[in-house]
């Protein structure tokens, strides 16, 4: 079992590492990143998740300082 997780360990750090290369060489090739992240938006709602996430961030901070007062 040890090394079966190392197996898809090892496919999820390369599959982020082609991710990465990618994008950097789109970036240098000279892609439109505001068109990326429309695209990503649009599919997968990502400025309601940072909302969500922010929102959440800011109820724990007062939650927490509310407890070291």
């Amino acid at each position: 079992m040890k090394n079966g997780w190392r197996i898809i360990l090892l496919i999820a750090a390369a599959g982020i590492l082609l991710g990465c290369v990618c994008f950097g060489v789109g970036i240098l090739t000279g892609a439109e990143t505001d068109r990326i992240l429309q695209d990503l938006n649009n599919e997968y709602h990502l400025n309601t998740y940072i909302e969500v996430y922010t929102a959440y961030l800011g109820q724990l901070a007062q939650y927490l300082a509310g407890l070291f007062r």
